[in-house]
């Protein structure tokens, strides 16, 4: 039976698809932000404003915020410069005139929702509208401002073309994801099945897909149209080997007369941008103080940014090869994209000092010179080019003598820089109190399996997991785990905590 919320059979379905799609990606990427998710129908052909209509009814909008969102479309409709393109028969350029109304349709519907962001401190995404029943039906996908705003964002939203027409472009990573589940959604609709799944599409394939169309918006900052594939040339150049050496260096992308350039290097004959093996080579000379030089086609010379670059040119950036199969989009020393084994991730902190002294704080009461002292000794292992583990328990030394049979025991010393630098070259887990004191290291740690552990990440993390977890049974336990490119993971009895025998 029909009911006002109706749209079409399977609203229901579809509206959720979208929505575990846009979660299981957060998940991957750990970036815990609350979203809200719903499907708004615009009546076609009766424009009435009680026939607009949402799922899930409790999305934060009645039928009356968007009032104006005929007049909005038809005013966006007629002012719309590609009205002035005169196709050769005539059902073309009726086509092409039917073409134009959806997009007016979103551009109207994105001015009303920016008035209600703007009121409650968030930031609307909105997908192109699809024909089902009587209704064009868009999807929105809305989040906190401030949750969006944590990532490093490129001013420029869009690009003009000779033909005045408008491309969209990314201004990071997370608005390309969000995007991409937009698309997907528009996909289905189109598609026979018109939304009855629970699946729009596997989660790491849109995360590709969005990485790729990052990287696209980078092209056209540089060279106004896409030529190349970005995403392809730097997995392929960070798969290479030179002489069994992982690929490491920079390149540096923007117009071959770039003003901001120093060319200490130019090359007689460029290498294109697909001769791989030919760049791979040629990478070994890059440095902090040498980086290749790139116009998207070819590789031309080597030399450095100069310090006058504005970052507001947008026109500038570079990819930094950090190990084998490592990469990653940086833009005025701000990373945009972090790939590792051609997966796309978020940018994340290298070490988030605030939240580490937090946790130490509250799971320990220790001082602020404790805290200072402890912060050095993680600094410390960050700097190295393989990766570690800290544990701090207060029962260090009682877990030393337990596990003396699978670490190296020393007389207990004050953690340091140094100390740290020296024991982290030893496989295993660095053991230390909250004071500060160093009881083990290359401690083999133990523990039952836990259902928080990660398949997707190594043995390093997942033995810290099952350590702390067990720990947490009994005391207060911090982990740290240091990758090998110097990222760090903190898991404590905060991050996971037991509600029985957890220490206060």
């Amino acid at each position: 039976m029909q009911t006002r919320m109706f749209m079409w059979r399977w609203q229901h379905t579809f509206q959720d698809a979208v929505k575990n799609l846009l979660e299981s990606i957060l998940q991957i990427l750990e970036l815990p932000i609350a979203l809200n998710v719903f499907v708004v129908g615009i009546p076609i052909a009766d424009q009435s404003v009680p026939q607009i209509l949402f799922h899930h009814a409790d999305c934060g909008f009645v039928a009356d915020d968007f009032q104006q969102v005929f007049s909005l479309a038809k005013e966006n409709f007629d002012q719309d410069p590609e009205q002035l393109f005169f196709k050769s028969a005539s059902h073309l350029n009726q086509a092409h005139k039917d073409s134009l109304y959806p997009k007016a349709l979103r551009s109207a519907i994105q001015s009303i929702l920016q008035q209600y962001d703007r009121q409650r401190s968030q930031i609307s995404f909105c997908s192109l509208p699809v024909q089902k029943n009587d209704h064009w039906i868009l999807t929105v996908i809305q989040l906190q401002q401030q949750d969006f705003n944590c990532q490093y964002l490129l001013n420029k939203a869009t690009h003009e073309l000779p033909s005045m027409r408008e491309y969209r472009i990314d201004r990071c990573f997370l608005e390309a994801l969000i995007y991409q589940v937009l698309k997907e959604g528009e996909l289905e609709l189109q598609s026979s099945s018109a939304g009855n799944t629970l699946s729009l599409g596997n989660s790491e394939r849109v995360i590709e897909d969005a990485a790729n169309s990052l990287l696209q918006s980078v092209e056209v900052h540089i060279s106004q149209w896409q030529k190349v594939d970005l995403l392809s040339f730097a997995n392929a150049i960070a798969a290479e080997r030179y002489e069994g050496a992982a690929s490491e260096g920079r390149l540096i992308i923007c117009q071959k007369d770039h003003p901001d350039i120093a060319a200490k290097v130019k090359l007689a004959a460029p290498i294109k941008i697909y001769n791989y093996r030919g760049i791979r080579k040629l990478l070994e000379v890059s440095s902090n103080k040498m980086a290749l030089l790139c116009d998207i086609e070819t590789v031309w010379g080597l030399g450095l940014p100069l310090d006058t670059y504005q970052p507001s040119r947008e026109n500038l950036f570079e990819i930094r090869f950090a190990e084998h199969q490592t990469w990653e989009l940086v833009h005025a020393e701000n990373i945009m994209l972090r790939v590792k084994y051609r997966q796309a991730r978020l940018p994340r902190t290298r070490f988030d000092r605030q939240l580490f002294c937090q946790h130490v704080e509250q799971l320990f009461q220790v001082n602020s010179t404790t805290v200072n002292l402890l912060v050095k000794a993680v600094e410390a292992a960050v700097e190295q080019r393989h990766g570690t583990m800290l544990v701090i328990t207060p029962e260090a030394e009682s877990e030393t003598q337990r596990l003396a049979a699978q670490s190296t025991v020393i007389e207990p010393v004050i953690v340091s820089q140094g100390i740290i630098s020296h024991l982290s070259s030893v496989d295993g887990a660095i053991l230390l109190s909250p004071e500060g004191i160093i009881h083990s290291f290359g401690v083999i740690l133990d523990g039952q399996a836990s259902k928080n552990g990660n398949s997707t990440r190594g043995a390093r993390y997942n033995s810290a997991i099952r350590y702390v977890d067990e720990m947490s049974r009994k005391v207060n336990c911090l982990a740290l785990i240091v990758s090998e490119d110097g990222y760090v993971d903190l898991y404590s009895t905060l991050t996971n905590p037991f509600k029985d025998g957890q220490v206060a």
